[in-house]
């Protein structure tokens, strides 16, 4: 099962990684390339296109 979760990375100012919405597996492992969506809804629609 897929799903959109937060994940709240804590940044650092230089860090490339980014706390945001992404897809993610039941285990909470992020999918594909990570790609971190501005809101709930862009990963949800994101998700749906998958299908």
């Amino acid at each position: 099962m897929l799903k959109v979760t937060y994940i709240d990375f804590h940044e650092k100012p230089d860090s490339p990684v980014h706390s945001g919405w992404y897809i993610t597996d039941a285990n909470g492992v992020m999918i594909g390339n990570g790609h971190c969506y501005e809101d709930q809804a862009s990963g949800i629609r994101a998700l749906i296109a998958l299908f």
